[in-house]
């Protein structure tokens, strides 16, 4: 199996691994009671987290390396354009949930004098930072093989 294969099947992995647990551990609780229970995943999320990130191991399997059902030419301008998507995206997420927590930290006096509630209950503000590392390596990891 090539490198390239088996670096985008690695960054593809890990990227979903790092959507779930980010949605599963943090977002899912998002500005949510005991009465209505933990948020639901739109298709669009359901796309974005597991279909997308998946795409670029696909483009590759399917040109000539493996199935050949088309070119090189096109592998290379389809995973390359994946790659910058993805880069793009899992960036993008990475930065919101970064900026997300800073101003979570910043405005929880503020919060409190005035007694509202925080967005996220604290187990999962416990994974918050570890979710978003993990999104920002997956970022790292896309660019990687975008410049690679």
């Amino acid at each position: 199996m090539s490198a390239i294969l088996m670096l985008t099947i690695t960054a593809s992995v890990l990227t979903v691994v790092s959507d779930w647990a980010g949605w599963h551990f943090v977002w899912r609780h998002e500005d949510t009671t005991e009465e209505s229970g933990p948020n639901k995943r739109s298709i669009t999320s359901l796309f974005i987290s597991y279909y997308l990130p998946l795409m670029p191991t696909l483009a590759i399997i399917l040109g000539p390396d493996k199935l050949g059902l088309y070119n090189e030419g096109f592998t290379m301008v389809a995973s390359t354009v994946l790659f910058a998507v993805l880069a793009f995206v899992t960036g993008g997420v990475s930065a919101s949930a970064w900026s997300f927590n800073r101003n979570m930290v910043e405005t929880e006096e503020s919060r409190k004098l005035i007694d509202q509630e925080n967005g996220l209950p604290d187990h999962a503000k416990e994974h918050l930072m570890w979710t978003t590392v993990m999104l920002a390596a997956c970022s790292i990891f896309w660019l990687y093989l975008l410049i690679f």
